[in-house]
């Protein structure tokens, strides 16, 4: 089978699915959303009934779950099944204040995986902000707080501005403000525990929050580590145990080696070579590049955000 970089039709959630969604994903993007309160497309997804499909080549068509079966460690690598989510956000309106379990609480728990994430900020009005962990000191103050209905007191709010990258590691308390447009990745996993949820009538799930949350992770933006190299630069943003995730600021012809499969995600026009062809990429659209491949340059004048998996996938 010819190994090519795979381009996906992503999975909307919307409606009343996503309440706080907007329509910002049509206006940046150019993404064919199904309504204005989109609030995600799963950009490359093998979670059940809400996969991406396989829009290009021999391929196209497929699920990422079937192709994964048709090509095996061609695509995957080392891995059986897809161990990753892309997707990105946008937040017309607040989130729910949430906390995800690690892996031994959720295969425990929910028989699944655990949820440990990322996010790079697109797009924020002035002024945005985020919740990035609690205040409280330890699982007991935390708990008191809960009980006593004042759990928006112990919220740990930052502003955010384009650019900004955050690490969020399972038991990390955090909510998206409303006006922020975000590129998230994180191990496959859908287990996500409502802690608030702003008055609205939706379900809470105040003990396994309380279960998981831990109030002693350092929470703070990532600091970049820029290299020049070839056609432009590479900026490492983070290197954790579930994915890796870096900034290609792409000036020219760029080469890059991947160690496994790779996600491609273009802020801007521009190309992907390879042996054998070249790929097309539009702005906002994210591509999957099969383990096979090994290395391809990017081409153009662009942004790319590039996820692999990390160690312990």
């Amino acid at each position: 089978m010819t190994v090519y970089p795979l381009k996906m039709k992503p999975y909307f959630r919307h409606g009343s699915e996503t309440p706080w969604g907007g329509g910002k994903l049509r206006e940046l993007f150019n993404k064919d959303i199904p309504d204005d309160m989109t609030g995600e497309s799963l950009e490359i997804s093998a979670l059940p009934g809400r996969e991406s499909v396989i829009v290009n080549g021999e391929l196209s068509g497929k699920t990422l779950t079937e192709a994964a079966d048709a090509m095996g460690a061609e695509l995957l690598g080392e891995f059986k099944e897809f161990p990753l989510l892309l997707k990105l956000l946008d937040a017309k309106e607040r989130l729910s204040v949430q906390v995800h379990p690690d892996d031994e609480y959720a295969a425990r728990v929910e028989g699944k995986r655990g949820k440990t994430e990322a996010w790079y900020i697109l797009n924020a009005d002035p002024g945005a902000k985020l919740v990035f962990g609690v205040k409280a000191k330890s699982s007991e103050e935390l708990r008191e707080i809960v009980a006593s209905g004042h759990i928006e007191d112990t919220l740990n709010w930052i502003d955010v501005k384009p650019g900004d990258c955050l690490y969020i590691q399972s038991g990390t308390v955090h909510a998206i403000g409303g006006g922020i447009v975000l590129y998230e990745i994180q191990q496959s996993s859908d287990v996500t525990y409502r802690m608030w949820d702003w008055g609205r009538p939706r379900e809470i799930h105040t003990q396994k929050a309380l279960d998981v949350t831990r109030c002693d992770i350092v929470t703070r933006p990532v600091e970049p580590q820029t290299t020049e190299v070839m056609g432009g630069e590479r900026v490492s943003l983070i290197d954790g145990d579930f994915f890796k995730l870096t900034r290609l600021n792409v000036m020219g012809r760029m080469p890059v080696e991947a160690d496994s499969f790779a996600l491609i995600t273009a802020l801007g026009e521009g190309a992907i070579e390879y042996d054998g062809g070249s790929v097309l990429v539009h702005n906002g659209e994210s591509v999957l590049i099969p383990a096979a491949m090994h290395d391809f340059m990017v081409s153009g004048h662009l942004t790319v955000l590039m996820s692999e998996p990390g160690g312990r996938c």
